[in-house]
């Protein structure tokens, strides 16, 4: 099981990156100027051919990092975003360029996602590389909640790494690519299914964020895939 306190230092650490390398690299950790772009541009396409029209929509991002998505999100339209991160120095850098990209859309919010409460319904729920941090603990907490925050036609797009066979677990392991230790919870697409089904949720689609042979597929235990409820 991985340490959530070692998943915390690793996240509370990634603020000493912010203009070292390119602010998208700062919390999806892809630090090679050639495959970020790729990362940015592919994923990007993809996520909003799946996504409606977001003009005036209230979006609630958890696990929001720097704001990268909710950026996009406010690039698109978005009436409110509401960022959610529990790394107080990735918080301050979103506030921070959100200030300067004059995106006053865009409300950050200092919390853990499984701590995080509000009565406000939103028209989309988007949560991105969050799970394969949490223990099942922390997973059981937030989806008990996940759907008191949604609207009654409302969706919720999960960006996530998922294990292709079965459960997959790195406890604060060194990792060449990062430079530091890492930790990561790869859990089965039938497992994140199944689990947001139990949570109320109703399946729409899922598959792979990249095609097989795309070179953003780097690991052979694992690959990042989209789901979408409603």
């Amino acid at each position: 099981m991985i340490n959530p306190n070692k998943v915390k230092e690793f996240w509370d650490s990634r603020a000493e990156f912010y203009q070292k390398v390119a602010i998208e690299s700062v919390a999806n950790l892809e630090h090679d100027p050639e495959n970020l772009k790729l990362k940015i541009d592919d994923e990007t396409k993809k996520v909003f051919s799946w996504l409606p029209d977001l003009a005036g929509k209230s979006i609630l991002d958890l696990g929001a990092g720097v704001g990268q998505w909710s950026f996009r999100f406010v690039e698109r339209g978005a009436g409110s975003v509401t960022a959610v991160e529990y790394a107080a120095g990735l918080v301050e850098i979103g506030q921070a360029e959100a200030k300067a990209r004059d995106f006053y859309q865009v409300e950050f919010v200092n919390s853990a996602a499984e701590k995080f409460s509000t009565d406000k319904k939103f028209d989309l729920i988007f949560i991105s590389g969050l799970f394969v941090y949490l223990t099942d603990d922390q997973a059981s907490e937030l989806l008990t909640k996940l759907r008191s925050f949604l609207s009654a036609d409302g969706l919720l797009l999960l960006r996530d790494g998922t294990s292709i066979e079965t459960r997959y677990e790195i406890d604060d392991r060194f990792s060449e690519h990062l430079g530091q230790n890492y930790s990561a919870n790869y859990r089965t697409a039938k497992e994140y299914i199944k689990a947001f089904c139990d949570a109320d949720f109703e399946l729409i689609k899922d598959e792979n964020m990249f095609d097989e042979g795309h070179p953003l597929n780097k690991y052979p235990e694992t690959r990042l895939r989209l789901f979408l409820f409603r």
